[in-house]
């Protein structure tokens, strides 16, 4: 049995999708029953003629860090697709962040080498991989710098890393992947989707950096791939185009017909709203934000190397400007 985590979160419901279209049957976590009934709505979208590719999907309501109800769903687990993590560069998520992404990823591992899984896929990020901000163009040779700032999301996905390496020196055979921003449509609430959803609403203000994007397609398609593949215990970063932050927005903005952003956050403005949010903080206002990292990420010109898997396998990346007009299509339609 194929096990999915975060089975209701974007990538993993798309997984879930690409397994049901080859006939396998898979086990997937979930929390809430109205996430799964996003799911089923989404497989209807997806495949209005095939009612028969979600009933492919076996259910399993548990948290990453409900070792009881965790281990009844790996009895049955042969290979792994852990999908599931918190997303979020707020301070005041941190621990939240490492509960999820550290000490899930730690119990889904661990797991999956008592019950002997024969292959594991993770989904990490490309914040994870905190390489100086000297070296402009990132590779998968080059590796994290403690000495960098990084964001708490950072240390959290590089924390679940290093449980995945551990896996992988205690004999899990493991692949892993580190999207950039993933961009994909139906899941407006969450992850890439937000972005989307409040270039709509029009977005007056814009980071001067550049982003990493990568279509949501070509990440599920890599990870269907790699495990199908003999390759085993390497890192690919999936990165499509690197783009200025006010080139994606102006993109999204034009395809859904919203106002372009006109002004920028300058690293001094970002500062200016950092000092304003400690401030805030202090007098117990609100919660705390932004931090410096966050400020140095949105303002850095780094840019991401997604060629190695093109090399490794027959893989191509879809044409980023078919990825725009699906999304600007299925937005229009949904909204």
């Amino acid at each position: 049995m194929i096990l999915v985590t975060g089975g209701t979160g974007m990538v993993g419901a798309h997984v879930l999708f690409a397994l049901a279209k080859k006939n396998l049957p898979s086990l997937a976590l979930f929390r809430t029953n109205e996430r799964i009934q996003k799911v089923a709505n989404l497989f209807k979208i997806l495949a209005p003629e095939n009612p028969e590719y979600f009933d492919l999907i076996e259910w399993h309501n548990t948290d990453l860090n409900d070792l009881l109800k965790l281990e009844e769903a790996f009895e049955k687990a042969t290979y792994v697709y852990h999908c599931a993590a918190k997303v979020s560069f707020a301070q005041y998520h941190t621990e939240k962040l490492n509960k999820t992404n550290i000490e899930g990823t730690a119990n889904v591992v661990n797991l999956s080498l008592k019950y002997k899984v024969k292959k594991f896929a993770f989904v990490s990020s490309i914040a994870s991989l905190g390489v100086e901000d000297t070296i402009p163009l990132v590779n998968e040779s080059h590796l994290w710098n403690p000495a960098k700032l990084h964001t708490p999301y950072a240390y959290s996905k590089y924390g679940a890393e290093l449980e995945v390496w551990r896996g992988s020196q205690e004999g899990l055979d493991v692949v892993v992947v580190n999207p950039g921003i993933i961009l994909g449509s139906h899941f407006w609430e969450r992850s890439g989707g937000t972005l989307i959803k409040r270039a709509a609403k029009g977005m007056l203000f814009y980071p001067t950096g550049n982003s990493a994007i990568v279509a949501l397609e070509d990440v599920v398609k890599a990870l269907v791939m790699l495990m199908e593949s003999p390759v085993k215990n390497e890192r690919f970063i999936l990165i499509s185009q690197n783009l200025k932050f006010r080139e994606l927005i102006e993109k999204i903005a034009t395809g859904v017909k919203s106002k372009k952003p006109t002004f920028a956050l300058s690293k001094s403005i970002l500062y200016l709203l950092y000092i304003l949010d400690k401030t805030a903080y202090a007098l117990g206002l609100k919660k705390s934000f932004l931090n410096r990292a966050t400020i140095e990420s949105l303002c850095s010109i780094q840019q991401f190397d997604g060629s190695k898997i093109e090399n490794v396998l027959n893989f191509t990346y879809q044409d980023i400007s078919s990825t725009f007009n699906k999304i600007n299509q299925d937005f229009n339609t949904y909204f």
